[in-house]
């Protein structure tokens, strides 16, 4: 009888399967790509391939403001800021951000020697009287910033010690106040930059200067104050003392 030859396995044949075939060439394709990659990285300068630190978000710089001395938070200080009577005028107009039947055409000077910009200080005092707690805020008139001298009905002045005295004459300033004159405000330029010690805040000392000398531009006179911890009225001399009252850089927010 005839065996019947046996039909041989891949294993006995020394052939690979088909299944065991494809994994073969996949790791054989692997080491071609990592030897690739490992050729080219080690031609590259280290610094070619050293990750890229993390983005670092960029938050915008806040306006700086003066360095407040000790002794200002102590005593009405004066600096040593020089008299030069050359002025800065503004550069920029604003028109009023409130609505009113009368407008007050207005234009600021800094003096030269105080170092500030005119039209930084401008877009801040335009802020105070587009305010609704300000001046502006009663409805009867507001105020637009006008880079013309000639046309302005009113002349907001930051001066030094010494020429803020001479602004203000026949007032007498001391080389520490603020005043109006006809149709100037002059604000001493230490005042804006260093306040007095009845302020804790800068922000809100300066917007009561404007709106306490604009207030006298207004016919408004000063007062006292009325109670002990109540409002003070921003037409009380709040940079001398408070007599009791809460500092208020604001008009209708003592009404």
């Amino acid at each position: 009888m005839t065996d019947t030859p046996r039909e041989r396995t891949p294993a006995a044949s020394g052939r690979l399967r088909p299944t065991a075939r494809f994994w073969w060439v996949v790791f054989v394709a692997i080491l071609a790509v990592l030897g690739m990659i490992w050729g080219w990285m080690s031609q590259r300068p280290p610094e070619a391939y050293t990750p890229a630190p993390p983005a670092v978000s960029q938050e915008p710089t806040p306006t700086p403001t003066p360095a407040i001395p000790e002794i200002a938070r102590q005593e009405v200080w004066t600096s040593d800021t020089q008299a030069s009577g050359e002025y800065l005028t503004n550069t920029i107009t604003l028109e009023p951000g409130l609505e009113a039947p009368e407008v007050v055409d207005y234009v600021l000077q800094v003096e030269d020697t105080t170092e500030l910009d005119a039209d930084e200080v401008a877009r801040e005092v335009q802020a105070v009287f587009d305010d609704e707690r300000g001046w502006a805020g009663y409805g009867r008139r507001t105020f637009r910033l006008v880079a013309d001298t000639e046309s302005a009905d009113l002349t907001i002045y930051i001066t030094s010690p010494d020429t803020s005295d001479e602004l203000c004459k026949p007032l007498d300033t001391g080389g520490k106040w603020n005043c109006r004159v006809e149709g100037r405000v002059v604000l001493n330029s230490d005042r804006w930059k260093y306040m007095t010690p009845t302020y804790d805040d800068l922000g809100t000392y300066r917007s009561y200067l404007v709106n306490h000398e604009v207030g006298h531009f207004l016919g408004q006179g000063h007062v006292g104050c009325p109670a002990e911890g109540a409002v003070a009225p921003v037409m009380m001399q709040q940079s001398i003392a408070l007599d009791g009252c809460v500092p208020n850089a604001w008009p209708r927010d003592a009404d």
